[in-house]
C-alpha cells in the first residue's frame, strides 16, 4: 500500500504535466494567431479647392493651396501649357506681392514685411493681361511694431497701481519681443523709465511731468 506521501508526489507530478501541456498548447495557439495589421495611405491629394496663408515671424509667410480637376477642368486650365498666378492683396485690393507656379498642389514661402494690415492671397490665371482669380484664402492681419502710447491718464492709473516702468511699457506695446530687439525701441524704453523714476522722486504725477517737460 502507497503511503500518503507517495500519492501526493505522484498526484504533484500529473498536475505539473497537465498544467506543461495546457501551457504548451496556448502557446502554440498564441503563435499561430498573428494580429490584424491595419494600414492606412495617406492621399497624396484631396482634390478639393484649398488656399491658406500662415504668418511665420515678422517677415516669412507660408501659403499652401491646391486647385481641385474639377475646377481645372470647369475653367479649362491646362497646367502644362499655362501656369497659376498667386497675389497677395492687402483687403483694399492693392497687390503687394506676387508669384505663379505650374502645380495643382503645392506650397511657397513669402519673404517680404508687410507692417500692420490685412493681407489675402488669390490664386488665378492671367488672360490678355487681366488676372482671372479662381479662389482666395483667409485674410490674416501682419505684425506690427508701432508703439501704442497710452494717455496721460492711463498713466497716472498704471502708476498709482504700482506698475513698474517694464510692466506699463509692456501693457502698451504691440508684439513687444519683436519691437525689443530695436534699438530705436530700447531708446524709446529708457525714456520712459527715466521719465517713471524722475517723476517718482520729484513726487508728482506723470501728467505734471509732462507738462513740465514741455514748458522747458
Amino acid at each position: 500500500m502507497k503511503t500518503d506521501s507517495e500519492n501526493l508526489i505522484k498526484e504533484s507530478l500529473e498536475n505539473e504535466n497537465d498544467f506543461s501541456s495546457a501551457s504548451h498548447a496556448i502557446d502554440n495557439f498564441a503563435s499561430e494567431v498573428k494580429p490584424l495589421e491595419t494600414e492606412y495611405e495617406i492621399p497624396s491629394r484631396y482634390n478639393k479647392d484649398t488656399l491658406r496663408i500662415i504668418l511665420v515671424n515678422t517677415e516669412k509667410y507660408f501659403v499652401y493651396w491646391e486647385v481641385s480637376d474639377e475646377t481645372l477642368f470647369e475653367k479649362s486650365i491646362d497646367l502644362g501649357k499655362e501656369k497659376l498666378y498667386f497675389k497677395i492683396d492687402d483687403i483694399d485690393g492693392s497687390e503687394l506681392y506676387s508669384f505663379d507656379s505650374s502645380f495643382a498642389l503645392g506650397d511657397y514661402y513669402i519673404n517680404s514685411k508687410f507692417e500692420d494690415m490685412d493681407i489675402v492671397v488669390k490664386v488665378g490665371t492671367v488672360e490678355d493681361g487681366e488676372f482671372k482669380e479662381l479662389f482666395s484664402s483667409n485674410i490674416v492681419h501682419t505684425f506690427s511694431s508701432k508703439i501704442n502710447f497710452p494717455s496721460q491718464d492711463e498713466y497716472d492709473l498704471l502708476i498709482k497701481k504700482g506698475y513698474s516702468w517694464s510692466e506699463i511699457v509692456r501693457s502698451t506695446i504691440e508684439h513687444f519681443d519683436e519691437a525689443g530687439s530695436s534699438s530705436k525701441y530700447i531708446e524709446e524704453l529708457q525714456r520712459l523709465r527715466n521719465f517713471i523714476q524722475e517723476g517718482e522722486k520729484a513726487g508728482v504725477s506723470s501728467s505734471s511731468f509732462l507738462k513740465g517737460k514741455k514748458n522747458d
